[in-house]
């Protein structure tokens, strides 16, 4: 119930503080509504900050020992859009686990093939994104949740590629965060239904300097079916 309560006031921080924060270029509140500083959870803030939260609490709460499907495998199609010019989509087929490491609480890693398509990038990557989930909701019927993660993704040719408004080329390696909250159906013990909306940014943190950076940003759905084990 603590834990409940701290969720539901960390989201009012965040959504009262959106007004008077600093977004990247592009970006408002309605793209990237928790892009803002000092969260910026479309950069590498994604995977760090989940990752200290997961840290504290397994040191702050005590396990549950009578915890059941703490592992499962989904699959899930997602569909992407992006707000900023050229507008690329990007559909996508993720595989992944899920563990439970509280009711409240699961790690799990994302295997991604995605395909990049506008009017000048017309590629396929490759990506592997480790992420931390979050539940105020669990119940044997549904559960609704709050995920971010990041990894690394790999693309058969550099992306994104220069524009007639952006001459600037990315690289074939580059860093892929997602954030955005989810929730499943349960249609028995073992399996269930998904769906979510999430935020999605690529960008290579400027590995190669800020000419080779021109970054990807898109919002987009998913849908998927879960197997517990």
């Amino acid at each position: 119930m603590k834990f409940k309560i701290i969720l539901v006031l960390i989201f009012v921080f965040i959504f009262t503080s959106i007004s008077k924060s600093q977004f990247a270029y592009g970006d408002n509140w309605l793209n990237n509504p928790l892009g803002f500083e000092p969260l910026k959870l479309h950069t590498s803030m994604g995977i760090i900050l989940p990752a200290a939260a997961v840290g504290i609490l397994l040191l702050t709460t005590k396990n549950n020992n009578t915890l059941n499907n703490k592992l499962s495998l989904y699959n899930e199609a997602s569909f992407s859009f992006g707000y900023k010019y050229p507008n690329t989509f990007l559909p996508q087929y993720n595989v992944g686990v899920n563990y439970f490491l509280r009711d409240f609480m699961s790690v799990g890693a994302e295997f991604s093939l995605t395909y990049f398509s506008d009017d000048f990038n017309k590629t396929t990557g490759i990506s592997i994104r480790p992420f931390a989930r979050f539940y105020p909701v669990n119940n044997k019927n549904w559960k609704l949740y709050f995920e971010s993660g990041g990894g690394l993704i790999y693309t058969f040719t550099d992306f994104p590629k220069p524009t007639d408004q952006d001459g600037r080329n990315g690289l074939s390696l580059n860093g892929i965060t997602k954030y955005g909250i989810g929730g499943e159906f349960n249609l028995s013990s073992k399996t269930s239904l998904s769906f979510g909306v999430k935020h999605l940014h690529i960008s290579n943190g400027n590995t190669k300097g800020v000419e080779r950076n021109p970054s990807h940003d898109s919002n987009g759905f998913t849908f998927g079916i879960n197997h517990n084990f």
